[in-house]
């Protein structure tokens, strides 16, 4: 069964069973078309429409999907109807070409351009970062934001994590004038059009892993072009041989430089406990003599 789905426009006649149908007939957004395995059913009066069994949405080169999709419904003051809320409930994926977002539950309103996905295995997949959760992301289309919460874990390409009770990332507005134009005209949905990953704030128990050093800290701010992070409050840097500590860390994640600063606790010095020796080597010399 499909139903395909009009943002805005004009009111339309009630649908018969496995027919075609629209809530308008407004070309400015793309039709999204929903197929299910059990049916769709419409709900006039509560204006609702229920996919159930192995349901999926389409919109352009956007996908939702889930084990029920539920769209929700409303009249225009011009006559016709728009939808407001949508929910994936029940193994809920969002795929679109640059990212896929998985959750138990996913649910987007409309008017604030806010995506939320509760439950299950959270992730959310780019071509760049891979980003895990316990309790809730989210997208804030308005504001190019988005948050994961819940032991929040965020895995680059190269391997660099960076951990946090909370994590929140900005992305850039787009490249040419060009780009930003096809964005802007691009039809709204669940994930809207988004540039590079640009900034990642972290908060609580942040933990940054790389292939030399664990750091940790109360937050940090992460350039992702420059690949430079920041990292303040009860800062401390463990490598395999030597421990830092102070108030504040700046990383280059990009060139392994780190500096460490200390605060207005204390006597306000950064500290460093450093090994005499290094590692043995395959010599078993049990002591390289080179330089840390």
């Amino acid at each position: 069964m499909i139903v395909l789905l009009v943002l805005g426009g004009a009111a339309c006649p009630a649908p018969a069973a496995a027919q075609a149908t629209t809530l308008g007939d407004d070309g400015a957004d793309a039709p999204i078309e929903v197929t299910s395995d059990e049916g769709i059913e419409w709900r006039r009066d509560e204006k609702l429409y229920i996919a159930r069994g192995n349901a999926e949405a389409v919109q352009g080169e956007d996908r939702v999907f889930g084990d029920v999709l539920v769209a929700h419904y409303r009249d225009t003051t011009e006559g016709g109807t728009e939808v407001w809320r949508m929910e994936a409930r029940g193994n809920a994926r969002i795929v679109t070409p640059d990212q896929t977002v998985t959750g138990g539950v996913a649910v987007y309103e409309v008017d604030k351009d806010v995506l939320v996905l509760r439950g299950g295995a959270l992730r959310l997949e780019t071509p760049t970062e891979v980003v895990t959760a316990n309790d809730s992301l989210e997208y804030w289309g308005t504001k190019r934001m988005a948050v994961a919460r819940g032991d929040a874990l965020a895995q680059r390409a190269n391997g660099d994590t960076i951990r946090a009770d909370v994590l929140t990332g900005y992305f850039a507005e787009g490249g040419t004038e060009e780009t930003t134009e096809t964005a802007a005209a691009a039809p709204s949905g669940p994930v809207g059009a988004t540039g590079d990953l640009e900034r990642m704030e972290a908060f609580g128990t942040v933990m940054i892993t790389t292939v030399k050093e664990v750091v940790r800290g109360d937050r940090a701010v992460y350039d992702v072009p420059a690949g430079v992070a920041t990292v303040v409050g009860n800062v401390t840097i463990s490598t395999e041989t030597d421990q830092f500590a102070g108030e504040r860390a700046v990383m280059n994640l990009n060139t392994g430089v780190s500096t460490l600063q200390g605060g207005a606790g204390g006597d306000g010095r950064a500290r460093a406990l450093i090994a005499p020796s290094r590692p043995s080597d395959d010599s078993g010399t049990g002591d390289s003599g080179g330089r840390p």
